[in-house]
């Protein structure tokens, strides 16, 4: 098991299975160009290998699915069929909707529980004009049809400042009127936003987050697990009856690197052990070779991986986000 000097350890994998997106968000890429699928991409078998060795070496109990955007590559139905087979205790994914309608009926034959889909609008223009691509209409529709099939969604959303401020009330009472869980996404200093004074302009922070919401929902903080990047909370009517829920991954306002557990796997073969860092340890040729000498390696890449983590908060980094996997 590799487990540092302050007792984290890998819990939770992120996957990408890769690089391409079919959006191009203006907190993602900064020039409108949609991120095409990385030169030396694995194969959902080689990805699948990646998985269970990881599964044995690092003590990875929960998965997710990322990409760029998993649903615009083959590799997903296969590989969503194979890492459900492998007895994790949760496997999820994280989409931004526009393909999700027709993936339904495989998500509830593979026994998925639940969906991430990213969202930061219900307005049809600035839809348009945040993601760079694709339609609102479709996202809201594959919402829909996931709710009624049972699996669980929670909304992922990035306050932006200038881009969708005036929407994250309407995203409320959106959320809550279906049972969803919303999660608002601070902004992260990376890619072309690591040095950036458009960083500065959008920034949206808990605080400020909270008074717009406390305008209009009565809110109570409530626990989250110990490894959790989200501060969660329970929005109450006056009876104090629940109606629902929502959180804040707070990177900037309340950093969570003392307890992070998560390790990702990029879909070109690297381990990313921190967000922050721009270190990444090739393990691609590991997954094609012999077990024993995969397993030796894979242990050596991990410890890497570890002593990239920060200690106390995020300080930014080169790194485009949807290149591993959010």
């Amino acid at each position: 098991m590799i487990v540092d000097h302050t007792g984290r350890r890998f819990r939770n994998l992120r996957v990408s299975l890769t690089a391409a997106c079919n959006y191009a968000c203006t907190y993602c890429v900064p020039d409108g160009q949609r991120l095409l699928r990385a030169r030396d991409e694995l194969s959902a078998d080689e990805l699948l290998r990646g998985v269970e060795l990881l599964i044995e070496v690092a003590g990875i109990e929960k998965l997710r699915i990322t990409g760029g955007e998993p649903l615009v590559t083959p590799k997903f139905d296969p590989f969503l069929e194979g890492v459900m087979a492998m007895g994790l205790d949760d496997v999820s994914f994280t989409t931004n909707g526009q393909l999700l309608e027709n993936k339904v009926p495989l998500l509830a034959a593979c026994g998925v529980k639940r969906v991430n889909v990213s969202l930061d609008t219900l307005h049809p223009e600035r839809f348009r004009q945040i993601a760079r691509g694709g339609d609102l209409d479709t996202v809201l529709r594959s919402i829909e049809r996931c709710v009624d099939a049972g699996i669980q969604v929670k909304l992922n959303m990035v306050p932006l400042k200038t881009g969708n401020a005036d929407q994250i009330l309407p995203m409320m009472d959106y959320a809550l009127e279906r049972g969803i869980e919303l999660r608002f996404i601070e902004l992260m200093r990376m890619g072309h936003l690591a040095h950036s004074a458009a960083f500065d302009r959008d920034f949206l922070g808990m605080d400020e987050l909270l008074t717009i919401i406390g305008g209009r929902y009565r809110y109570n903080r409530t626990d989250a697990a110990w490894d959790s990047t989200a501060v969660r909370f329970d929005v109450r009517d006056d009876e104090e009856r629940v109606l629902g829920q929502f959180g804040v991954i707070a990177n900037e306002s309340e950093p969570f690197c003392s307890t992070c557990t998560r390790l990702r796997l990029s879909a070109d073969g690297y381990l990313h052990g921190c967000l922050s860092s721009s270190n990444r340890h090739a393990v691609a040729e590991l997954l094609r070779g012999p077990r024993e000498e995969a397993v030796a390696g894979l242990e050596a890449a991990l410890w890497r991986a570890m002593g990239d983590k920060q200690d106390v908060a995020f300080t930014g980094g080169a790194t485009v986000m949807k290149l591993i996997g959010g």
